[in-house]
């Protein structure tokens, strides 16, 4: 067989290993579920990235690589036999089920799920079978070498102005509030008194058994387990009588559960239309502003540029187009259809550009034929950011995944940084999801990487996920008036306490935290948080509060040297695969 041939089938094989490992890096377990429908896997969100980073650096890594070797010398032994796809697929699934990457039922349908992605994607690719490894698991197991895999975009002519400090508004100023959801992961097949300890990265469903000691409760769990519908309506029916506390809604993506081996697109597309009825019934006059989350493809993080001529993501950009289109302008729809994200004026003076960064995903295997800016999205991107400068608005940037962590490739995330620092002076907030956690990420000038000049949120999720509490946000802004800065000014953090919520029956969201009143900020500005970040550096005390909420009130224990060192520099790194920006802020 060929050297690409050999590499489909180790690619195909691997994929296993990538889709089930990037979040929780562990083998299967022995399973406790009943035979029925497939549950979900891949908690690739569930963790932040500073802790799959830790796992994928740690033995665990060093033991998957390994295995990554063995399982390529094994299917370069069995290729030899001139095998069909039919039997490409099925040496797969059995090389994923004898390494105990998970358990039968598992294997037998990611396989097939991401078949036809993989097959085309490496049929068309020049691809050594011994760099599967090093693309699969990343540069600590090999390095695949890719010609242009860093790449520049192109900026107007028009010189960059002077930067502006942001000057605080009046107290009297006029404000305006937005809702901040993220991360829902609606699980319809969720089942109270299931067992939240099934063996299987996604548990608390039909199918789980009911006799466990440890019982999923009404409102979700703890556990490997997403949210139920009565949590998300807890959380509807509880935004319903504070709707005045707030004036539109931000939604930074994945909507659908974990499930990622049995859904269909008619199933992500169920999950779209459960929730937009959630908004439509509950918060019907709130605008909704949406980007695109990793989840809500089929198969998960699949989103193939418009240059693939025998796949399209059609199905999904209309499905969303159709939701979207009561808020957005017939102008932005047309750019939803093409690639998933628009720009929107909602006041003048005023404007918000969602972005599909789901074209910087290293879990978007079509990005291995070309990912030299897919679909344009950063050339539309830098137009959009000039039309604004040009027209002196202010913006604000929704983006599922952080630009700074390992989970965004790098050429696109060191491009997305360089934009940042053209436009400082007309992007003045950014809001992610993705991580599942509460923590923030700088932009330092990208001459002395010193001058902080941006920053993104990244929002807690609804779904209860490993050891965490559902949590939403109410942000407050300078707002509309002549001049305004339009920059978040602070925000209010609330929480639904899952133990508590289950044992009493009755839950009860309640307020977290203020980051001004917590941590004695003067300011949301970029300066405020680079401040926190030496005062967190220069006090243990300090860290430890801010490590407890970024860990959504789940007391994890003293953070200290490797914890610290991962926790400061995943705020400061704002750009990917660049872990020198820390040596130019920590001391050591």
């Amino acid at each position: 067989m060929t050297s690409k041939m050999k590499a489909i089938v180790s690619l195909l094989a691997l994929v296993c290993l990538f889709q089930l490992t990037t979040g929780g890096l562990m083998p299967a377990k022995k399973t406790q579920r009943n035979v029925k429908p497939m549950s979900a896997v891949e908690g690739d969100a569930m963790r932040s990235y500073s802790e799959r980073q830790k796992r994928m650096n740690g033995l665990w890594s060093s033991a998957s690589c390994d295995l990554c070797v063995l399982i390529t010398q094994q299917v370069q032994d069995w290729i030899r036999k001139s095998a069909s796809e039919e039997e490409i697929v099925k040496e797969a699934i059995r090389m994923c089920i004898f390494f105990k990457i998970q358990d039968a039922r598992v294997c037998s349908m990611i396989v097939p799920l991401h078949k036809d992605e993989i097959l085309y994607v490496v049929a068309n690719l020049a691809l050594d079978p011994k760099e599967a490894c090093g693309i699969i698991l990343g540069e600590k197991c090999g390095t695949p070498y890719f010609p242009g895999t860093m790449w520049n975009v192109t900026f107007p002519d028009t010189p960059k102005p002077a930067p502006k400090p942001p000057t605080p508004p009046q107290p009297s100023s006029p404000t305006v509030r937005f809702l901040h959801l993220t991360d829902i992961h609606i699980d319809f097949d969720y089942r109270e008194g299931a067992s939240p300890n099934c063996g299987e990265p996604l548990c608390c469903r039909a199918g789980d058994l009911f006799n466990d000691t440890l019982k999923a409760g009404k409102y979700g769990d703890q556990h490997s387990c997403d949210a139920p519908m009565s949590l998300v309506l807890s959380l509807f029916s509880h935004l319903n009588t504070i709707q005045d506390q707030f004036d539109y809604i931000i939604m930074t993506g994945d909507i659908p559960a974990h499930d990622v081996w049995n859904q269909t697109r008619s199933d992500q597309i169920a999950h779209l239309v459960a929730l937009d009825k959630l908004f439509s019934n509950y918060l019907p006059t709130k605008p909704v502003y949406y980007c695109i989350g990793n989840h809500e493809s089929s198969p998960v993080n699949s989103f193939p540029p418009p240059t693939i001529p025998i796949q399209n993501i059609d199905w999904l950009y209309g499905a969303m187009a159709n939701m979207w289109g009561k808020w957005l302008p017939l102008s932005a729809l047309d750019t939803v259809l093409r690639c998933g994200g628009y720009s929107i004026s909602p006041y003048p003076g005023f404007r918000i550009i969602s972005i599909n960064n789901n074209y910087c995903n290293k879990g978007n295997w079509w990005l291995l034929l070309n990912e030299t800016d897919p679909c344009d999205v950063l050339q539309w991107l830098i137009q959009e950011l000039q039309n604004a400068e040009d027209k002196g608005e202010k913006v604000h940037m929704l983006l599922h995944i952080p630009p700074g962590e390992g989970t965004c490739l790098k050429a696109w995330s060191y491009n997305y940084f360089n934009i940042v620092n053209r436009y400082e002076n007309t992007i003045v907030n950014q809001f992610y999801g993705h991580s599942h956690h509460d923590w923030f990420q700088m932009y330092y000038d990208n001459v002395t990487f010193m001058r902080p000049l941006g920053f993104g949120f990244i929002a807690p999720s609804v779904t209860p996920g490993s050891n965490i509490n559902p949590i939403y946000r109410i942000y407050t802004m300078d707002g509309n008036y002549a001049d305004s800065s339009w920059a978040v000014l602070d925000f209010n953090s609330f929480y639904l306490n899952i133990t508590d919520a289950n044992k009493s029956g009755n839950p009860i969201w309640q307020f977290e935290y203020s980051p001004k009143m917590l941590y004695n900020m003067t300011g949301l500005y970029a300066q405020d948080w680079d401040n926190l970040i030496k005062r967190m550096e220069a006090d243990d005390q300090i860290l430890e509060i801010f490590n407890l909420h970024k860990n959504n009130l789940h007391p994890t224990g003293p953070c200290t040297g490797e914890c610290r060192t991962d926790l400061l520099c995943s705020l400061i790194e704002g750009r990917s695969y660049d872990p020198d920006l820390c040596k130019y802020h920590l001391r050591h």
